[in-house]
């Protein structure tokens, strides 16, 4: 990475001196290239944690970005970006998802934490990722997000996208081509979506906008001719008369709610006993998308300690028409047994067939998912 960043700099380096400028700048050229080496320094090679790639922000050193598997293997499963991440012994907060971080690949949902302030260019395109949760509320001082063009371009499996009070901007065309987008939710900052945002969504059917003010569309229409006859906005009824510029004017229905807030789902619960991992949620109806890792500690590479295995459960309930909870997190310690036979701890089998490996792993995440009795 280093590497490329220093052929860079020397390329635009040569340009200076085709044009004969060079003996003008030196003092500048030296500066310049003073923090430019040391901000490539900063940069690093990818470091996974809890299945998701990282990389050390090389702006910012107290930030990471999500970034593609450089193995080219894509991600698969729920996913939760959390709100930071522990890498080289730092903690850092989690602020970007990269271009095409996960283009391409086998996710069945995506939670992005509220620390994220920017989703850059086809980060999740053509990936099977079926409902997003993106961002969250927006506490005084914090940051909020944008999401870059193509973000959720031809998506098929996605039906549903709530998006947090901390996005402010849809870039061009983030939605278009998602065929079974059914419902999305823009929360109250959202203020600019570009052109073609939900062009070729024909399924799409149900709008809520919580803006005071109704968002600019830029670059051209956000929906295609006519669209806006078979769909329904729903605004807050003290905000229903900001809605009057198009698109927003071209919605045949609009439902008014009494409240300016959406009522959000209650942050569930996780139980586990005796090899079963369960959810519960105050809201009732409510589905789950969890996602499990496993969890490096101090004991995990001591082979002869007798350490158990350790994992992490996370889980968002969500319901048409509510907001998603916030983010339930829990860690597990699993016990292992003693073979009878030879004497020797197994740690965390958790399918007791007396092996430790990736299949007690994908048994945990099945339990998770009630894929398995």
């Amino acid at each position: 990475m280093n590497a490329c960043i220093f052929a860079i700099f020397l390329l635009i380096l040569q340009c200076f001196y085709k044009l004969k400028i060079i003996d003008n700048m030196k003092k500048s050229i030296v500066l310049f290239f003073m923090a430019f080496m040391a901000i490539a320094s900063n940069a690093q090679d990818p470091v996974l944690v809890d299945g998701l790639w990282f990389t050390v922000d090389p702006w910012d050193e107290n930030a990471a970005t999500v970034v593609a598997n450089p193995n080219n293997e894509g991600y698969s499963g729920n996913v939760v970006i959390p709100n930071e991440v522990t890498i080289n012994g730092v903690v850092r907060k989690v602020t970007k998802i990269g271009s095409r971080a996960f283009c391409g690949s086998k996710i069945l949902s995506v939670v992005v934490g509220k620390n994220v302030t920017g989703i850059e260019d086809h980060a999740f395109s053509y990936s099977t990722v079926g409902s997003a949760i993106i961002g969250g509320d927006l506490e005084e001082g914090e940051s909020s997000c944008w999401m870059g063009s193509y973000a959720f371009y031809a998506c098929e499996n996605l039906t549903d996208v709530v998006i947090g009070n901390n996005v402010y901007t849809l870039g061009d065309q983030t939605f278009q081509n998602c065929p079974n987008l059914k419902s999305v939710v823009l929360g109250k900052r959202m203020g600019s979506i570009y052109v073609s945002a939900f062009v070729d969504c024909k399924s799409l059917k149900d709008i809520y906008c919580l803006a005071e003010s109704a968002p600019w569309q830029w670059g051209g229409r956000i929906f295609a001719e006519g669209q806006a006859n078979d769909m329904t906005l729903h605004v807050p009824e003290a905000y229903a008369a900001n809605y009057n510029r198009a698109p927003w004017s071209e919605f045949k229905e609009v439902q008014t709610m009494k409240s300016t807030e959406m009522e959000k789902c209650a942050k569930p619960e996780i139980k586990y006993d005796s090899g079963s991992v369960s959810f519960t949620c105050a809201t009732e109806g409510v589905e789950y998308n969890s996602s499990v890792e496993y969890v490096e500690n101090e004991f995990n590479n001591v082979s002869e300690y007798p350490a158990p295995s350790h994992f992490r459960v996370r889980v968002v309930a969500v319901k048409n028409g509510f907001l998603p909870s916030d983010v339930a997190e829990q860690e597990f310690t699993l016990p292992g047994y003693v073979d009878v036979k030879t004497g020797e701890y197994k740690e965390g089998d958790v399918n007791k067939d007396g092996n430790v490996n990736v299949a007690d792993h994908v048994r945990l995440s099945s339990i998770i998912l009630d894929q398995t009795k």
